[in-house]
């Protein structure tokens, strides 16, 4: 039998399918489902946007690849229960780029800067949240999304309706106003209140970051490493001169490792 020439797609989708044969395919391959995968694609997500900044464009290719095999499997599970296949997958996707880009496809020309294109794309949005059966501007944000990363859209969603801070100063105003309040609960010894209060202040942090025109995941993930690499650089000296760890020490070498 003489095999088929296949395109580099065709090849990932037949690799799949083989893994996933009932009879000749791979014991745990068989058993994965879209839910049991769905870890794995959260976890591929990451290690791309890991690869995208620190700039290793060999890791960003590699975890590209992992991040497309997570597209493919999905598709894969979806075609065996005849719902949809890889390529319904991506002429969903061609149709819905051009239709939220009609300057570029449909020749609109009015739309020109950035700040149109952004309204524009908000406004097809809203229109497809609306045409699923959304009644709230907040409905459709998915509740399985990371915190952070949920708390910013809904923030987002909110401003779009006029509900947000004037600036970034105000904003501030908000961030103190929660600590305050914060430190209160503290005094009082109320966890409840403290859960509560500690939640606001996070969310107030993160309006803050988005005021700010700073990615907030990008800045807790820069705080990690500034941390790590403090720490590691304190560790190491501690170490090598045999210097008890106590607090009074850790906190002398940690001012020394800034």
């Amino acid at each position: 039998m003489v095999k088929k020439n296949l395109n580099n797609l065709d090849e990932i989708i037949d690799v799949v399918k083989k893994l996933r044969d009932p009879k000749k395919g791979c014991p745990w391959d068989i058993q994965q489902s879209a839910k049991t995968l769905a870890k794995y694609t959260l976890e591929e997500a990451y290690e791309v946007v890991e690869a995208i900044e620190t700039g290793n464009y060999s890791e960003l290719e590699d975890e590209l690849g992992d991040l497309l095999l997570q597209v493919i499997y999905h598709s894969v599970i979806a075609e065996e229960k005849k719902k949809f296949n890889i390529k319904n997958v991506i002429s969903k996707s061609v149709q819905k780029m051009k239709s939220r880009h009609p300057h570029i496809f449909l020749k609109n020309e009015n739309i020109k800067s950035i700040a149109d294109v952004n309204e524009y794309w908000e406004y097809k949005k809203k229109l497809e949240r609306k045409s699923k059966g959304a009644k709230s501007v907040l409905d459709g944000v998915s509740i399985s999304l990371p915190a952070v990363t949920r708390a910013l859209k809904l923030q987002k969603r909110a401003a779009k309706e006029g509900f947000d801070w004037k600036n970034s100063i105000d904003t501030m105003k908000k961030v103190k106003e929660e600590v305050n309040e914060l430190s209160m609960e503290i005094k009082k010894n109320n966890k409840k209140n403290i859960k509560e209060e500690l939640g606001d202040l996070f969310f107030s942090c993160i309006n803050l970051s988005r005021k700010l025109g700073l990615d907030v995941e990008s800045v807790i993930r820069d705080s990690n490493r500034k941390f790590e690499k403090r720490f590691k650089k304190m560790e190491k000296k501690m170490n090598k001169n045999k210097i008890e760890w106590n607090l009074k020490n850790l906190e002398k070498e940690w001012q020394k490792s800034k």
